[in-house]
């Protein structure tokens, strides 16, 4: 979910009540070897000034190639000071008595109509594309539907995109379910602001809820990805299997089981858990993938109760112990890069849009191959003052970096980085009812909209 915890941005695992969550994480080591990717300057990140772009070998290049700044130490501390994730879920308040970090919000969905939310590199070097990336067309509807007995990984440019792919992703309403009238109703303004993917929820292993949405979405020409709503890692209701058969045939080919469970509200005892996640991803990936689906890995909340760094490494690392590694050949990551105030810029913690370069780096250096990249959710939100050593963001703050995020996903963004995806599109104004993601949505109760959508509209 978004900024202010990811659990604040998910209706769908934040049970009906927001939960409270501290800003109080420090630091986390440089185990990536961070120091070697390059840093961008203090400010609003300008494509103009992109270095070029470095060589395939270089790109691949680990922390070893290149070498680490002697005052790297020092330089990572004066960057960070005072700065805590504000995903950092507070479970005993007398331990960060002292700490002077604001408190922020939690995000979650709802069930059935309402949900209770959470909004919440790769590699050493990733200079900026100097030129606009093509787009990626949509396999046409006559193509064979993709093969999942063969034990070979699934090639990068087999994943399915929608046709014109700009990486322009939409977080949907944070229900399970809407009216067919809102359904039209925001269909057509994601359209307007040139959406191509757009992250639904699914109760459970419902079928019928959300296939009037589906048929929509498939006829716009948008990529749906579905998230299958669960709270705690429970165990998912119903025939997965059979589900994902019934959405496939329908257009759905990606499917994101569990949602951040690197967050303490993400667990039935409250203490996050690499071995639950997995005892509970691994059945629901098997199901999907007979069903022909993609299942979708991780999730995490960046700044979560647990490092969200941490947690992917040792998850990857789970997959390989188990022999379970090859659900990643048709497989994807399911990435939150929220901004929170910060520019956008890569940064020594990997928090922030650039998110997407630490987790490829984790994946590429386990499977020596890169895996789809999409963003679920992200944004960047008016009033959000996470890091207090930078100014809030306001509307004209919030407006440029979402341009500058969405331009950069549109041409620049690397080939296996598919799409960003701002939480939410709409909240009451689609049937929500928890008001906490009130000010996250971007078409208002009142008929009203963020001046993000107009950027969007004008975006191209």
């Amino acid at each position: 979910m978004k900024t202010n915890g990811c659990l604040q941005r998910y209706p769908e695992y934040w049970g009906q009540a927001r939960l409270p969550v501290e800003d109080a994480a420090n630091m986390r080591d440089d185990t990536l070897g961070l120091a070697a990717m390059r840093m961008f300057p203090d400010g609003v990140f300008s494509p103009t000034s992109a270095p070029s772009p470095a060589s395939p070998a270089q790109a691949l290049a680990g922390p070893a190639a290149a070498s680490r700044p002697s005052n790297f130490a020092a330089e990572l501390a004066r960057a960070s000071k005072r700065y805590a994730s504000p995903l950092k879920q507070q479970q005993n308040p007398s331990a960060h008595a002292s700490s002077s970090a604001p408190k922020a919000k939690l995000h979650k969905p709802a069930t059935s109509t309402t949900l209770t939310g959470a909004r919440s590199p790769s590699t050493v070097n990733h200079p900026l594309a100097s030129k606009p990336a093509l787009p990626v067309q949509r396999p046409p509807a006559t193509q064979p539907p993709i093969a999942f007995a063969s034990s070979t990984p699934m090639a990068l440019d087999a994943y399915p995109h929608p046709n014109g792919d700009n990486g322009r992703g939409m977080h949907w309403v944070p229900t399970t379910k809407q009216s067919h009238a809102i359904v039209d109703r925001f269909v057509a303004e994601a359209q307007r602001m040139g959406v191509k993917w757009v992250t639904f929820l699914n109760e459970g292993a419902n079928v019928g809820q959300n296939d009037y949405l589906v048929n929509k979405l498939v006829g716009a020409g948008i990529e749906p990805v579905m998230r299958l709503y669960s709270p705690k890692l429970d165990p998912i209701q119903g025939d997965v299997e059979d589900m994902v058969r019934h959405y496939v045939g329908m257009g759905v080919r990606y499917f994101q089981p569990y949602n951040e469970p690197n967050l303490s509200a993400e667990q039935p005892d409250g203490v996050p858990s690499v071995e639950r996640y997995l005892n509970a991803w691994i059945p629901a990936a098997q199901a999907i993938v007979r069903g022909g689906g993609l299942p979708g890995f991780g999730s995490l909340a960046p700044g979560g109760d647990m490092s969200d760094i941490d947690f992917l490494t040792r998850a990857v690392d789970g997959l390989k112990a188990r022999g379970q590694l090859g659900l990643l050949d048709r497989g994807w990551l399911s990435m939150h890069n929220y901004t929170h105030n910060h520019p956008i810029q890569e940064r020594a913690d990997t928090d922030g849009f650039f998110k997407f370069r630490a987790y490829h780096k984790i994946l590429h250096d386990a499977l020596g191959r890169d895996l789809p990249i999409i963003g679920t959710e992200g944004g960047t939100f008016v009033g959000e003052h996470e890091d207090t050593t930078l100014p809030a963001v306001d509307s004209a703050t919030a407006v440029s970096m979402a341009s500058q995020a969405y331009r950069y996903m549109r041409d620049q963004r690397e080939p296996w980085n598919f799409a960003y995806s701002f939480w939410t599109i709409a909240n009451e104004a689609g049937g929500g009812s928890d008001t906490a993601f009130s000010q996250d949505a971007l078409f208002n109760a009142d008929g009203s909209a963020s001046p993000i959508v107009g950027a969007l509209r004008a975006l191209g």
